[in-house]
């Protein structure tokens, strides 16, 4: 594929329609840092170049004043799609071992959970996973790259990877 000029846009516009799979009218949350490249590329550039509302988040996810802050945005605003760092959801578990902050409210618009920063360890993902009903993508990619390279979106029954 060649692109003679706006790739970063472009990736970050395939990336939104087609890895987190986010329509033009819909609500995105990243919950990142502006600084980090998720950030900029996730919060600011890629919602905003697809159509999408986005939701951006200050603070931490937890002792704000609970560990219910991203539940309460993700209701308030209807996202459909949640990106947060392994650490983040490490951190609520540990203050909210039952999941009890996700039972208390409507995530029913919330169709996957991804998560990229670090490697997401097993028992975290099936904890959050478990809580919210929905696939929880763990996918890789680097700074340079400035989106994701590889994630499985769908389990495939079979597949390699």
């Amino acid at each position: 594929v060649v692109r003679d000029s706006g790739g970063h846009a472009a990736v970050l516009t395939w990336t939104m329609r087609h890895f987190f799979r986010v329509s033009p009218g819909e609500a995105w949350m990243c919950a990142s840092d502006l600084g980090w490249v998720v950030g900029h590329s996730y919060i600011a550039y890629a919602p905003l170049l697809s159509g999408c509302t986005s939701i951006l988040f200050e603070g931490k996810p937890v002792g704000t004043p609970d560990a219910r802050a991203l539940w309460r945005a993700v209701e308030r605003w209807g996202a459909v799609g949640l990106f947060a760092a392994p650490t983040a959801l490490r951190a609520i578990r540990a203050a909210d071992h039952e999941a009890e902050g996700v039972t208390r409210h409507d995530l029913s618009s919330l169709r996957a959970l991804f998560v990229a920063g670090e490697r997401c360890d097993p028992p975290t993902a099936e904890w959050i996973g478990r809580a919210l009903g929905i696939p929880v993508v763990d996918h890789w990619w680097q700074t340079e790259t400035g989106s994701p390279i590889c994630g499985f979106i769908d389990e495939a029954i079979g597949a390699v990877g």
